[in-house]
């Protein structure tokens, strides 16, 4: 306590210095602790609340965007030598009404073994019976989250067995889950799960997603038996693929199946915010390194500058390694303030990820992420760390001065262990310069792959388009009657005032949401063997390609005749070039979802998944062939802005029919740049830590010089004396600052070459060299330290030379 004591009245002594040092603590904690949170929950830890996460993988197919069949997954989980189980889920958005309120919430249609296989224990209640996801429509059981459990039912023990109506259809739920499982999709969080029986009622799909193999509709997880490998598994899966296609050659005679880990999940944020948290964990940790440095530079300087207090207490008999347990306790007490402040500015900003969100989407989105105490336990021995690495050797430095040389000359020589303390502190400030250097090149070439993504040609035109999404199905049409409501809907809302296009959809292109895949067999085409042909598709009404500006090149436009009478097709130019090169493939004919379609039109290749993507086949199916779907979503394009005609558009849907309510509505410029969300990410936070870095690489050259120009007062005075001139005087203080900082610019140019090449897949049409940009950050930087050296320079022609030389 008492070295504790001491250290304070010293740290109070200095506020500016105590100030400077806890808040550059602050800023490299809390930016490691908020990118290390990010990560853990999104990639490292994508299943908060399942036992032995790290036994979970996931099962990928090659067709149905990925999905598996429930099938598919049954007969997988027999392979018990290597696999504990599998279970499937799908989400989904429910209408729940309890005493005449509705609210949509997000809700799971998960097998029965869902949280047995997952170790989740209900808070009250039960999980789903083995049996309850087999008969279909015959078990209209719930289990309703802790957080729903408390808001909408008082966290009533009594709510286990009460009736509630969820789409329409009367449910009774028998569990409540506790808080800590959100469910299998982190970040996003579900209040309702409902067994894969239950699949109509609740997702208004068919029955037949629970029996037939080609309805790869499922998402899934599956748990390794303890000690299996990913490559055991992956064997395994490549003997039951085989094993299938000779089995059920229609349905599996093409179908592969692959075994990921969870960071690789194709479901989720994981595989797509990956890249940009591991690019900004790196970043964020190159700042604490010259936070480090920074730090330890004041440490040193503070050291010299209370050479003779130490010297005196040593003097009178202190011993050496009690003034080191001082003065480490001085650096223990900054980095826990620093730490603290770094943990408080953490908590803060991990829910900051929606700002870099287009508003309707951070509305939408679920992006929340507390501090964990996986977090904050790293960030602790971080802070500990952090204390031994800047504390240590200027605490044992300034324990070894020569006693005779300070208590004569009060500290002012250059003895063999102040020069020693002014190499290293060079060295700090040229490691400083150097990654400061690093990151600003990168946040420079991230900022330009950003303004270069925004103008590449996606293949349609978001702006001025509005997106509503609906689920009839929760409101009580059929696959018979919504097709006739569809088509009124669509003429209605065509009609009203500053309305140019409306159009039905299934999905939209640039989302975060995956698109249906189906395997193709084109008439004619001899496919080689090992050859995948499953390629993605969109379910759409008449006038979808003028809604979107999507150019038809060829053919025409769906009518409300295509129908399953005759059923037809509109594949996109890349389709067409990939089988019919150089011919004409309108009246070609291939398969989909078993049914023969003729082509009656060719679309502009656009981008559908990812900005980066390469030209791929694609293909458009009218609304009313075959099975139509009755989760289709509307597409409105408005003279005016499209966010203003929300409630006109609702209102419209309430005169057609008050029994459907509108889901959410969105912006497709908002719904399509969320693609970029990652890149907005990186590029914005990697401008603010490159900023940071500046800052403090400005702060490390202005301490080093400024603690020289105060080492060398008498030297300066005496030169004023004996007519030296000012520009003299500053010239030498800055040569000595931009050597630093020059030396500082080359490490870091070379450190950048190597940095760069990691950041490919954040620049669209940017070199990772790209000479302009390291042109003008080497200047930038440059220009910075020579600012940071003005200061101190001019303060050295200031000294007066009579007080200088009465010194001497």
């Amino acid at each position: 306590m008492q070295d504790l004591r001491f250290a304070c009245r010293q740290l109070l002594k200095t506020p500016g210095f105590t100030l400077v040092v806890i808040l550059s603590l602050a800023f490299g904690i809390g930016a490691n602790a908020t990118v290390l949170c990010w990560l853990r929950a999104v990639v490292l830890n994508p299943l908060p609340g399942v036992a032995h996460s790290e036994e979970m993988v996931v099962i990928v197919s090659n067709q149905g965007g990925g999905n598996a069949s429930l099938p598919d997954l049954r007969d997988i989980a027999t392979m018990r030598e290597v696999f504990a189980g599998t279970l499937a889920h799908m989400p989904t958005p429910a209408c729940l009404t309890v005493e005449r309120q509705p609210e949509w919430l997000q809700a799971q249609i998960v097998t029965a073994n869902f949280f047995e296989l997952l170790g989740v224990q209900p808070l009250l209640g039960r999980t789903f019976l083995p049996e309850e996801d087999q008969k279909p429509g015959g078990n209209p059981v719930l289990l309703i989250s802790e957080q729903l459990w408390r808001r909408r039912f008082g966290a009533d023990p009594a709510v286990l067995g009460q009736v509630v109506d969820l789409n329409r259809h009367s449910f009774t739920i028998v569990g409540v889950v506790p808080d800590s499982f959100p469910g299998t999709l982190a970040p996003a969080s579900f209040d309702v799960w409902a067994p894969a029986s239950m699949i109509w009622e609740v997702r208004n799909q068919g029955t037949g997603f629970l029996t037939s193999r080609s309805a790869r509709g499922w998402l899934n997880l599956a748990r390794l038996q303890p000690g299996v490998t990913l490559e055991q598994a992956r064997a395994a899966i490549t003997t039951f693929d085989a094993r299938m296609a000779r089995e059920y050659p229609t349905t599996n005679g093409y179908a592969h199946h692959q075994v990921l880990p969870l960071s690789e999940t194709p479901w989720g944020t994981p595989t797509v915010m990956a890249p940009a948290l591991w690019l900004l964990l790196a970043v964020s940790g190159g700042v604490l390194l010259i936070v480090w440095a920074n730090v330890a530079n004041l440490l040193l300087a503070r050291a010299m500058s209370r050479q003779k207090e130490i010297a005196i207490r040593l003097a009178s008999g202190a011993s050496r390694a009690r003034i080191v347990r001082q003065l480490l306790t001085e650096s223990v007490l900054l980095a826990a303030l620093g730490g603290g402040l770094g943990v408080l500015m953490a908590s803060w900003a991990t829910d900051a990820a929606p700002l870099f969100l287009p508003e309707d989407l951070a509305r939408a989105a679920q992006l929340h992420f507390p501090l964990d105490p996986g977090t904050l336990a790293l960030t602790v021995l971080l802070t500990l760390g952090t204390a031994l690495a800047f504390g240590l050797f200027p605490a044992l430095q300034a324990t070894r001065p020569d006693l005779f040389t300070v208590l004569k000359e009060g500290g002012r020589s250059s003895s063999g262990g102040g020069a020693v303390h002014h190499r290293l502190r060079a060295a700090l400030v040229i490691a400083e310069v150097a990654i400061a250097l690093a990151l600003l090149i990168s946040a420079g070439l991230c900022v330009k792959g950003l303004r270069q993504a925004q103008r590449i040609d996606i293949g349609f035109e978001p702006d001025h388009v509005l997106t509503a999404d609906f689920r009839i199905g929760m409101n009580g049409y059929t696959r018979e009657t919504g097709p006739a409501f569809y088509r009124q809907a669509r003429e209605r809302v065509a009609a009203l005032p500053g309305v140019e296009e409306a159009a039905w959809a299934s999905w939209f292109p640039l989302g975060l949401s995956g698109c249906k895949g189906s395997g193709v067999f084109v008439e004619g085409y001899e496919r080689p063997e090992g050859e995948d042909t499953t390629y993605e598709l969109v379910i759409v009404s008449p006038r979808y390609f003028a809604a979107m500006r999507i150019p038809l090149l060829a053919g025409r436009d769906f009518t409300d005749r295509d129908d399953a009478s005759a059923p037809v097709a509109i594949v996109n130019e890349a389709f067409a070039q990939r089988f019919w090169p150089g011919q004409d493939p309108l009246g070609r004919r291939f398969r989909s979802n078993s049914t023969w379609v003729t082509i009656v039109g060719v679309a502009k290749t656009g981008k559908y998944n990812r900005l980066q993507e390469t030209a791929r086949p694609f293909y458009y199916l009218p609304y009313q062939q075959g099975v139509p779907d009755l989760d289709l979503a509307l597409c409105v394009r408005t003279a005016a802005d499209p966010a203003g005609f929300t409630s006109t558009l609702r209102r419209t849907f309430r005169e057609l029919d008050p029994g459907v309510e509108m889901l959410q509505a969105m912006p497709l410029a908002a719904y399509s740049s969320m693609v970029l969300f990652p890149h907005r990410l990186a590029s914005a936070l990697l401008v603010f830590l490159g900023s940071v870095a500046l800052l403090l690489a400005a702060m490390g050259v202005y301490a080093v010089i400024a603690y020289g120009v105060a080492q060398r007062t008498q030297e300066f005075g005496v030169r004023m004396a004996l007519g030296a001139k000012p520009g003299n005087v500053i010239w030498q203080v800055l040569r000595h600052g931009l050597g630093l900082a020059l030396l500082g610019t080359l490490a870091g140019l070379v450190l950048a070459v190597g940095v760069t090449q990691a950041l490919t897949s954040f620049l669209y049409g940017v070199s990772p060299f790209d000479a302009v940009t390291f042109l003008i950050v080497s200047l930038l930087l440059i220009a910075v330290a020579a600012l940071a050296c003005w200061v101190p320079a001019l303060r050295a022609t200031r000294v007066d030379p009579i007080v200088a030389l009465r010194s001497e």
